[in-house]
């Protein structure tokens, strides 16, 4: 069934305002459920991308299969698979969370997957990057609120991209409350620079990276 959905759930991270005024620049990052398929009229036939980073893990990518020609032609493409540990029975079981806690076991679980994530973000040749999981509403989620958090955008606005996933996945909507545990795990660490630092291991040095790259000036 999920294959059904590939080039879905696709939307731009930009155009967000900022605390401080700001907005996220548009054209920059995108954000789409599993790539395989790209069907016609997708906005993806019309965007130059220069590095797609694919969060599924080696066994979605398998049974799914790799990113289409259409999004892979003269385009980097990193994958960082977080996930494997679910496809054997003692992983699974290691892995499972409280019910309300998926999306904060996501971070935590996948801390070094996230380092390499971010640690690429930082990276000053990397734009327009897309990046997607299978769906492109979890893995793909917690990504976008994180980083939507370092680029100073308001909660609110956060959960709303986050809740815009239902649009395509209907049956089983996301709920505001899933990032709440995020954010308590964000705030415990000093907001969200301290968070980057303490919890995922990336440096003042690599969120002004991004910051320079994903806000208008």
């Amino acid at each position: 069934m999920l294959r059904s959905f590939g080039g879905r759930n696709f939307r731009d991270l930009g155009g967000h305002p900022t605390a401080d005024a700001r907005r996220v620049r548009t054209g920059r990052i995108y954000r789409s459920a599993h790539l395989a398929e790209v069907p016609a009229g997708n906005p993806l036939h019309e965007i130059d991308l220069k590095t797609l980073v694919t969060l599924q893990s080696n066994p979605e990518v398998k049974n799914l299969g790799r990113p289409h020609q259409v999004v892979m032609k003269g385009v980097r493409w990193e994958h960082i698979p977080m996930g494997d540990q679910w496809f054997t029975e003692r992983g699974y079981e290691r892995m499972k969370a409280e019910p309300g806690r998926e999306h904060y076991a996501l971070v935590m679980h996948f801390r070094h997957d996230w380092r390499r994530f971010f640690k690429l973000l930082a990276e000053r040749t990397v734009y327009p990057l897309l990046f997607h999981c299978s769906a492109g509403r979890d893995r793909t989620g917690v990504g976008a609120a994180m980083i939507l958090g370092i680029l100073g955008v308001e909660r609110e606005l956060i959960v709303e991209d986050f809740l815009a996933s239902n649009a395509t996945f209907p049956n089983s909507p996301l709920a505001a409350e899933q990032l709440h545990p995020v954010f308590e795990l964000i705030d415990e660490n000093g907001g969200v620079d301290g968070f980057m630092r303490e919890v995922i291991g990336i440096t003042a040095a690599d969120l002004a990276a991004i910051r320079a790259d994903l806000l208008d000036a």
